[in-house]
């Protein structure tokens, strides 16, 4: 059985995500927590001089974002008819992180599948501030962004990006194959290097990771990066066909120097793809 988180904000982006949670356990029975936060709605709503109205504003909120729950529910079910789903509906006046990382540590939930919107008009960015606040914020577990407007593509190529900096966590590795053999998959294991790399040093981790692999078919690309990471990891996804981008996230890893930038605006890393990210420990 599946359980999956999907936090929405009642947008199609979020929607999108949600559609895709669905599609990625077909064989199995699977429970959606549908999230919502309203903190910052209500804040904006209440008067700080009327304590009854307050009530009748929060009243009217909570029954507002029931009713949009309901019908995106709703809405998930039909277009899923056949599979074997039910959906679970959570809303709260206090941040999103709070509200899934309470969910993470009380229930049985294996995943988090969330929509990203970059900042209008910068085509760069592949992920918004909210994405960037979860990734570093929510518990660890592996966590699905959806890029906007994307449109369903069953993950069939699958590319692991790794620098073999950090052994890959045995639960993580079971997870990714879980992923591959759900949706008949193909994982592409690929090693960015350059001249200054000693090859003897990365060796370890790559046998370790071999043996965790061992159960499924993957095949295995040592690339001379010539340009940058972020430009060279987007041509291999686009040459072959990379349907699902997988990456590590550790304090030594390119995603983690990527979101170290202080703002948003400033990531240079963009993807169309769906990026599954693995936690440094579960």
């Amino acid at each position: 059985m599946a359980s999956i988180i999907v936090p929405t904000d009642f947008s199609e982006n979020a929607y999108n995500a949600l559609f895709y949670a669905t599609q990625l356990f077909p064989d199995e029975n699977c429970t959606i927590y549908l999230v919502h936060s309203y903190e910052a709605t209500l804040n904006d709503s209440i008067s700080k001089m009327d304590p009854v109205a307050n009530e009748a504003i929060t009243a009217k909120l909570r029954s507002t974002v029931q009713s949009q729950l309901e019908q995106l529910s709703h809405r998930v079910q039909l277009d899923c008819a056949g599979y074997d789903l039910k959906v679970e509906l959570m809303y709260a006046a206090l941040p999103l992180n709070e509200i899934m990382n309470d969910l993470i540590e009380n229930l049985d939930v294996q995943l988090v599948v969330m929509g990203t919107k970059g900042a209008s008009g910068l085509k760069e960015i592949f992920i918004g501030s909210q994405a960037v606040d979860t990734i570093k914020n929510i518990s660890p577990i592996p966590l699905f962004l959806i890029p906007e407007n994307s449109n369903y593509i069953h993950p069939k190529n699958i590319a692991y990006a790794t620098d073999f900096k950090k052994n890959t966590l045995q639960n993580n590795i079971d997870f990714l194959k879980k992923i591959i053999k759900a949706n008949n998959s193909k994982l592409q294991l690929v090693h960015f290097h350059n001249e200054s790399d000693v090859q003897r040093e990365v060796e370890p981790q790559f046998n370790i990771l071999k043996e965790q692999l061992n159960d499924v078919e993957f095949t295995t690309h040592w690339v001379s990066s010539k340009q940058s990471v972020e430009s060279d990891l987007n041509q291999f996804c686009k040459t072959q066909n990379i349907n699902l981008l997988t990456l590590l996230f550790h304090k030594y890893s390119f995603l983690k120097s990527v979101l170290k930038t202080s703002t948003v605006e400033k990531i240079s890393f963009h993807t169309d793809l769906p990026l599954l990210i693995l936690p440094e420990e579960v």
